[in-house]
């Protein structure tokens, strides 16, 4: 039975491949050939190395299978012969006889077994189907091995195995870029890699708090903008990359992605940011969901949930005509769909991205989709102290120039040092410095809190039909820790209340 099975497994594995059978003895060798034809499709023979190996020069067949001794050339000669002509030829030897001379002579010469006559039918179908096995993945090893040369050196990203800080292997584009010939040139030419990242706002480069390597290697596949010039002199922007390799410590491929042709050098300069007319343009933005998208890297997203902060990681999984999908967690979702818009943040951004409105939300494949993208200046991250919702039943009076203002007054948010105030009409001279005081009582588990605190107008905003004041509080000490026990119950409610929400 495995004899039957093997032999069927041969006869399908040996489609393509031709077998050279080499033997002086005719009646052996035409009994072999019946076999042989039984389990190829293409057999071809010869009765002496010689003329084995006339015609392996014409056919080039993968296999060969030959006695040792024979007139004019020996079995180990042939084989001496095709091996420089082909070295990748698998060469099956058969002998009637125990010699270990030859056979430390077939060892050396690359033989791939060595069997003895006569022939086992079990043992040669076993050897024939090891033989094709394995050239078969010598050849898929030879076109990946290809393959991947082809894609490192030819691909558009720099590529450098990094041994700590120093590149010791690296793709043509990397030689071409830096203008060397080999590799072994680059510290000559360059002293180390860390100083060609050149200083810029947001970049990663080797300054007085940071060294580039450490930095990179700290959070592996993390992505980085950094400036390097090319061999021209020209100022290039890319996004960097470094991963560890796999039990090999110390060992590292960096890759730098050019991406200077997206003009986003501007986006990191403080003094241009705010004029910079394409911080408004969506395709900008695009541009740099492409990035995290092709580096597979995780963003931020926010939402506020009655001034509590939800927020999870995320991915951006979609980019079709401008129109962004990002995969994120279940309440994720729920809290966008509460607040009808995300806030999205990553390292590669010079600010906060404003998503809005929001497209649709998949809940299925955990996907929140959207079309409208913008900067804003304000970051969730940059919040010291949590924001709050008060309850409905509370009240609040504001104090201006000694006077009460008269108009309908309401908590928007609270934290321990600002308060926000929604107010339906502003009195006359307050602005942005103005000092003045409040008045509040908060409800807590059926208990007042009554707070009194003198502030400052941070802003005014004017919204339609109504007005919002952001004012910084200035409270004792009594206050402070009565606000900040506030926050906090508040803050475990709304959280109760959010994790309800979820399920209903």
């Amino acid at each position: 039975m495995l004899e039957r099975a093997r032999i069927l497994e041969l006869q399908e594995l040996s489609e393509g491949f031709t077998l050279l059978y080499v033997e002086d003895n005719d009646g052996l060798r035409e009994k072999a050939l019946t076999l042989f034809k039984k389990l190829f499709v293409d057999v071809i023979s010869a009765s002496d190395g010689q003329e084995g190996y006339e015609i392996f020069k014409k056919h080039r067949p993968q296999i060969v299978i030959t006695d040792i001794q024979m007139p004019k050339l020996n079995g180990l000669e042939m084989m001496t012969k095709i091996k420089s002509l082909e070295p990748s030829t698998k060469i099956i030897i058969t002998s009637a006889f125990d010699n270990k001379e030859y056979l430390f002579k077939a060892i050396e010469g690359g033989v791939f077994s060595y069997l003895k006559k006569p022939l086992n039918i079990e043992e040669l179908v076993k050897t024939l189907v090891r033989c094709i096995n394995t050239i078969n993945l010598e050849e898929n090893s030879s076109m990946f091995i290809t393959y991947m040369d082809d894609l490192i050196n030819y691909q558009s990203d720099i590529l450098a195995l990094m041994s700590k800080k120093i590149p010791i292997f690296v793709n043509q584009m990397f030689l071409d870029f830096f203008d060397l010939e080999i590799i072994e040139n680059f510290e000559s030419q360059y002293v180390n890699f860390g100083q060609l990242l050149l200083p810029h706002n947001g970049f990663l480069y080797n300054h007085d708090e940071i060294d580039w390597f450490t930095e990179a290697i700290k959070d592996e596949g993390k992505i980085f903008h950094v400036k390097i010039k090319d061999k021209k002199g020209d100022n290039r922007h890319f996004i960097l990359k470094m991963h560890s390799l796999p039990n090999k410590k110390n060992m590292y491929i960096l890759s730098l992605n050019d991406i200077t042709a997206l003009n986003l050098l501007s986006l990191f300069d403080n003094r241009a940011f705010e004029n910079d007319k394409q911080i408004k343009s969506r395709s900008t933005i695009v541009n740099l969901m492409k990035i995290l998208h092709k580096n597979s890297a995780e963003i931020k997203i926010y939402n506020y949930y009655k001034g509590l902060t939800i927020t999870n990681i995320g991915l951006v999984v979609d980019i079709q005509n401008q129109q962004l999908k990002v995969k994120t967690s279940f309440m994720q979702q729920k809290a966008a769909q509460y607040q009808k818009s995300i806030l999205i943040t990553s390292d590669i951004f010079p600010s906060a991205i404003l998503c809005k409105p929001i497209q649709n939300i998949d809940f299925e494949l955990q996907t929140i989709s959207f079309e409208n993208m913008r900067f804003v200046s304000r970051n969730p991250t940059q919040r010291k102290y949590v924001r709050v919702f008060p309850e409905e039943h509370h009240t609040v009076s504001l104090f201006h120039d000694n006077r009460k203002v008269y108009a309908d007054t309401h908590i928007y948010d609270i934290s321990v040092d600002a308060i926000k105030l929604e107010i339906d009409a502003i009195p006359a001279g307050l602005k942005k410095g103005t000092s003045v005081s409040l008045d509040m009582v908060l409800d807590h588990d059926n208990k007042n809190i009554i707070i009194h605190t003198p502030a400052e107008v941070l802003r005014v905003e004017e919204k339609s039909k109504t007005f919002f004041i952001v004012l910084k509080q200035e409270l004792t000490s009594e206050y402070k820790k009565v606000l900040i026990d506030y926050v906090a119950r508040r803050q475990m409610v709304l959280i109760r209340e959010f994790k309800g929400l979820q399920f209903g």
